[in-house]
C-alpha cells in the first residue's frame, strides 16, 4: 500500500467504527449526545469534531467513503501526510463550524437540525483535486454512467447546494458542503504558501531557540 493509501484506509476504518457503535441500541443516546452536532447546543463543541467521523445511514457512510478514496489520494501525495490530514481535520471542523454559525443566524427560515458525516470534509477534498486536476473526469453519485470533468463538476455541485439553502431543503447540511469546498480550494490555491510554510518555518524558529537557551 502506498502511504496515502495507508492514511486514507485509516480514516475509513475509523468511521465505519463510530459506524459499528451506532448500530448498537443501547449506545444511541450517548451518540446522539457526543457524536452528532447541535447548532443549539453550544456547551458541547467537541461535537465540531466527533460528529465529522459519524454516520448513522450505511449509504451515507458508503458515499462519504467512496469520496474520501477517490478524491483523497490525490491531495495526499500532493500535499504530504501531515499536511493532508490537517487539512482533512481543518476542513471538517470548518465546514462544520460554518453551518454552525449560518443556522443559528438563519434560524427564524429554516429550523435548526442535528448534523453528522464527513461531508465537509470530503467537498474539501472534491474541491483540492478539482483544482489540482480540473481536467480529470468523475461520474457523480446521480449520474453514475455520465462522466463529467471536475472543473464543471465542482461548481455544479456547488451550485445545487447554494440552490439547497435558497429552497430550503432539508435532506444535506447544504452550508457544510459549500463552507468545505471553499476552504478545501482557498487552501490548495494559497493555503500551503502563506498558512503551513510559515507555521513550519515558525515551529522550527521555536524549536531551534528552546534548543539554543
Amino acid at each position: 500500500m502506498t502511504e496515502a493509501e495507508r492514511t486514507l484506509t485509516v480514516l475509513v476504518g475509523l468511521n465505519v467504527l463510530v459506524f459499528g457503535a451506532w448500530q448498537v441500541p443501547r449506545w444511541t443516546p450517548f451518540m446522539v449526545r457526543w457524536f452528532m452536532h447541535h447548532p443549539g447546543a453550544s456547551n458541547r463543541p467537541i461535537t465540531l469534531v466527533t460528529s465529522c467521523f459519524s454516520h448513522k445511514d450505511g449509504l451515507h457512510l458508503a458515499c462519504n467513503m467512496i469520496g474520501l478514496w477517490s478524491f483523497g489520494g490525490l491531495v495526499h501525495d500532493y500535499l504530504g501526510r501531515q499536511q493532508f490530514l490537517a487539512l482533512y481535520m481543518t476542513t471538517g471542523i470548518g465546514a462544520n463550524m460554518a453551518s454552525h454559525v449560518l443556522s443559528l443566524a438563519f434560524r427564524r427560515s429554516r429550523p435548526l437540525l442535528p448534523s453528522l458525516g464527513a461531508s465537509g470534509a470530503i467537498y474539501g477534498l472534491l474541491s483540492g483535486t478539482a483544482y489540482l486536476e480540473p481536467q480529470a473526469s468523475v461520474s457523480l453519485i446521480f449520474l453514475p454512467f455520465f462522466p463529467i470533468k471536475l472543473g464543471y463538476a465542482l461548481p455544479a455541485m456547488m451550485g445545487l447546494d447554494l440552490a439547497g439553502i435558497l429552497l430550503k431543503w432539508k435532506m444535506f447540511d447544504h452550508y457544510a458542503h459549500l463552507a468545505g469546498a471553499s476552504i478545501g480550494l482557498g487552501y490548495l490555491a494559497y493555503g500551503q504558501q502563506h498558512v503551513w510554510q510559515p507555521l513550519i518555518k515558525n515551529i522550527h524558529a521555536i524549536r531551534t531557540q528552546q534548543s539554543s537557551s
